[in-house]
């Protein structure tokens, strides 16, 4: 091949060869820009959109003086984006720790790491760096007040109770994950939570926001408040009065619950062992066992002031009036064909009649009238007697993870069952539902149901947006016959009763105490008690229903209802009646005296002595 061949084939082959680059150009063009064009324009549309939520603020819950119990304040975390910093930046790294009151090593290190390594072993540039969370507003403004466009804060609400402790079981709390974990909190949460909002827009090669080609904003909605019928003041008394009965007797656990009994408002729900709110999730300071709320969740043997139910039941159906007398002497009596053992007595009473069974709290008259009631209107029917003062059922009270307790149907009692049931044993029950049932005999007879809200409110203008009226749950006995036991437990609280330190001179208190001994490997103790005092007053209008509950007590001789819990009605239903301005009685028509001239003459039998002892 002659030389000029030789260039006109390489003239060619590189013709050819810009030719076919010219077409493979061509071709990508053709692809990028229609065939993969729509795709490549949603990919790049979407790494530039960026979508921010805007938090809706939890709603506020206050008591019913509308004092602040939880509120969420606005916090902060300040961050940087490394890759944005520039060269002068770096030096001001210690001034930006003093402002958040971290060490300028870990700041310094954050401002100079611009690369991390992910969990597949590649690396990933740093867009965000936390330097410090939850700063207050003053330090957010310090840190803008800087001017060093990498650092970058991100505002947020943060959960605070302000009285700390108060209520805390009733209140419940939200973790750091922004979850509500328990109280009203939890069970209201469809109020509280609110809506949060987003915004959808485009941002630069730097992240920060394009607003001026902003795509859709969405406002967020903060969450209703909530209105408790909890009295902050209340509240804090049996607190107050749980944490001097802790001093005093250091007890296993303690319960006061106060309450209106005609609307079943509740205006203190107080435990102890009790926990700090702010602080739930130290184990020191709040461990498990101190955030558990036992006046749902635990459950213990009520016995004597669950004998209002047997004894309201007998005069219900007619079978007994206040003058009905009993051998409270007798061990053993007959029960459908059969004899059955009575429980013991600490002391004798020989003949006496139910006026003085109940104002001594006689386990052995007591049982002989749950019998009765047993043989003539039939078992099952003392089991729905027992039901409708809302006993082996839910109180349905919103704090959540309550318990219904214990309560056998008869078809499972065994042979001592009916001798110990009608004095409280044989039967479990939790503080709200002894406090229920004390309530239906101050609420005319009727079962209430314990309420805990008052309204829900719009967080902005305050409008009511939800009324929660009182409510019937049932009617366990008559008024009149609601009456007549509320004369009766009138009786504990004068001469001669198991409580007369917990009456009021002109308050007419009525009540029932409670000293049970604990099962302990199948067997009563004589050492483990709880003492309970379960009342009302006035009697001839209650406006307030008190029980307190002491998980046993320690001290010398047995913690009896009448003296460890009964002074402590008495301290707290004092106070109440400062805080809300109670009236006395106008009328002493129900004190002990008129009660005997009421229901006749007084049984003779010596009454003087102090007969603690039967509590039990």
């Amino acid at each position: 091949m002659t030389l000029p061949q030789a260039r006109r084939m390489r003239y060619r082959s590189l013709a050819w060869v810009v030719s076919a680059c010219f077409l493979i150009v061509l071709g990508r063009l053709v692809w990028l820009h229609w065939v993969v064009a729509p795709q490549l324009r949603a990919e790049a549309a979407q790494a530039r959109r960026m979508q921010k939520v805007m938090w809706a603020r939890r709603g506020e819950i206050r008591d019913a003086q509308d004092n602040v119990l939880a509120v969420s304040d606005d916090v902060w975390d300040v961050g940087v984006d490394p890759e944005s910093l520039t060269k002068k930046d770096l030096p001001r790294a210690a001034e930006v720790a003093a402002i958040l009151k971290v060490s300028p090593v870990d700041v310094l290190k954050a401002f100079r790491t611009t690369k991390r390594v992910d969990a597949d072993g590649e690396e990933q540039s740093i867009r965000w760096e936390v330097l410090a969370r939850d700063c207050d507003e003053a330090t957010e403004k310090k840190i803008r007040a800087l001017g060093i466009k990498a650092l970058v804060t991100e505002h947020k609400f943060q959960r605070h109770y302000p009285k700390g402790q108060l209520a805390a079981h009733v209140l419940g709390y939200v973790n750091k994950q922004g979850e509500p974990s328990a109280g009203v909190e939890r069970v209201m949460n469809e109020f509280l939570e609110g809506q949060n909002g987003w915004i959808e827009s485009e941002h630069d090669g730097r992240h920060r926001e394009i607003a001026s080609i902003r795509l859709r904003e969405v406002t967020p909605v903060d969450g209703s408040t909530l209105v408790l019928t909890i009295n902050s003041l209340i509240q804090k008394t049996c607190e107050d009065a749980l944490a001097a009965a802790a001093a005093r007797y250091n007890p296993k656990g303690g319960i006061i619950i106060v309450s209106e009994p005609k609307t079943g408002r509740i205006l203190a729900l107080a435990n102890w062992p009790t926990f700090d709110l702010n602080r739930y999730f130290d184990p020191k300071a709040a461990p498990m066992d101190s955030q558990r709320n036992r006046a749902v969740s635990d459950i213990y043997e009520p016995g004597s002031v669950f004998k209002i139910v047997s004894i309201s039941g007998a005069l219900e159906e007619k079978l007994i009036t206040p003058n009905s007398q009993y051998d409270c002497g007798a061990k053993i009596v007959p029960y459908r064909g059969r004899m059955v053992e009575l429980p013991g007595d600490s002391h004798a009473l020989g003949v006496v009649d139910v006026r003085h069974i109940v104002k001594e709290s006689s386990n052995r008259g007591t049982v002989q009238i749950g019998m009765l009631y047993a043989e003539r209107m039939g078992e099952d029917r003392f089991y729905s007697l027992i039901r409708s003062f809302g006993f082996g059922q839910n109180t349905g009270l919103i704090t959540g993870a309550e318990v219904p307790g214990l309560l056998k149907k008869p078809s499972t009692w065994d042979g001592m069952t009916i001798s110990r049931l009608p004095m409280g044993h044989s039967v479990s029950v939790t503080a709200m539902q002894m406090h229920t049932a004390m309530s239906v005999i101050a609420a005319e007879g009727l079962l209430m149901q314990p309420q805990l809200v008052l309204r829900v409110e719009d967080p902005k203008t305050r409008a009511p947006i939800l009324l929660y009226t009182p409510r019937v749950r049932g009617r366990a006995i008559t008024a009149a016959t609601a009456a007549e036991v509320a004369t009766l437990l009138r009786g504990v609280c004068g001469p001669g009763g198991t409580a007369p330190i917990a009456d009021i001179p002109n308050y007419e208190v009525a009540g029932k105490t409670g000293t049970t001994q604990k099962l302990i490997n199948g067997k009563y103790s004589t050492t483990q008690h709880v003492a309970s005092f379960s009342g009302f007053f006035p009697v001839g209008d209650p406006r307030l229903a008190i029980t307190v509950i002491i998980d046993e007590p320690q001290g010398e001789g047995v913690g009896y209802g009448g003296k460890v819990a009964a002074p402590i009605f008495r301290e707290v239903a004092e106070k109440c009646i400062r805080w809300l301005d109670l009236p006395p009685a106008h009328t002493a028509a129900h004190t002990v005296a008129n009660a005997d001239a009421r229901f006749g003459a007084a049984n003779p039998v010596a009454t003087a002595t102090n007969h603690q002892e039967n509590d039990r």
